[in-house]
């Protein structure tokens, strides 16, 4: 199905989540790859990828935009030009908002002040199956980088949302990857393959969000079925040499 065909029908699902413009420039948080549509008055449309530096929390977003010609910068990022971003959240979900471009901020980079629209922004879980609050801990392994410690903190069938500190490599979206949970018996395969949906940055942390491939559904449709409630987190029950239960609290 072509992209704005697959746009189009999530834009119609029942679960459309509206939200302020604030809220969801606040949503993608910073470092999350954004969409521009920039809508000029002679109704032409100039459309690009951006970085989301991040918001005021009020009225205002940041975005850093790739290199542009000066006639381009001239002829679409006026004052005043309406601007139609989207972008996918660490939480999976598709982040659609509007706004005003009130200028270009040139340093070492090129940045555009957007004026947040209050109306029109909406959120569409891209995961449609039930997610679980998990605490787990695993290693994640991608070509080109050392491998990294992350906590996986929610599970679902389909894929998971996992967090690592801001410190050292940073992972880009849609990059295969595989994570291996900790504290795993050697005999039991429980790797899962996919690639990483979104990346953002919340305080020290990047979160990112990570869809599983066909064959790592099925494995996590059985770590699903293995969680133990803690009382605040589900975590994985694994069984120790005497064939009990017991939980992983790591």
């Amino acid at each position: 199905m072509p992209r704005q065909e697959q746009l189009n029908a999530i834009e119609q699902q029942d679960d459309v989540i509206a939200l302020s413009g604030s809220q969801a420039a606040l949503k993608l948080g910073s470092a999350a790859l954004v969409r521009m549509h920039v809508h000029t008055p002679m109704k032409g449309l100039f459309r690009f990828n951006a970085i989301m530096l991040g918001t005021d929390g009020k009225r205002y977003c940041y975005t850093q935009i790739p290199s542009l010609s000066a006639q381009q910068k001239g002829q679409y990022l006026n004052p005043g030009f309406q601007v139609r971003l989207h972008g996918v959240a660490a939480d999976g979900s598709l982040v659609r908002f509007s706004g005003k471009v009130q200028g270009v901020l040139e340093s070492h980079c090129s940045i555009v002040c957007i004026e947040l629209l209050r109306e029109g922004a909406t959120a569409t879980p891209l995961r449609q199956d039930k997610r679980f609050p998990v605490a787990l801990s695993a290693t994640l392994a991608t070509e080109g980088m050392s491998k990294i410690e992350v906590e996986i903190r929610d599970l679902s069938v389909g894929g998971c949302l996992f967090a690592y500190r801001s410190m050292g490599a940073k992972l880009a979206p849609e990059k295969k990857a595989t994570l291996n949970l900790d504290h795993i018996a050697p005999n039991q395969d429980l790797t899962l393959n996919g690639s990483i949906l979104s990346h953002r940055l919340l305080s020290d942390d990047y979160l990112c969000g990570f869809q599983f491939d066909d064959r790592s559904k099925a494995r996590s449709t059985w770590l699903i079925t293995n969680l133990a409630f803690d009382g605040t987190y589900y975590r994985l029950a694994v069984t120790n040499n005497k064939g009990e239960t017991s939980l992983n609290w790591s």
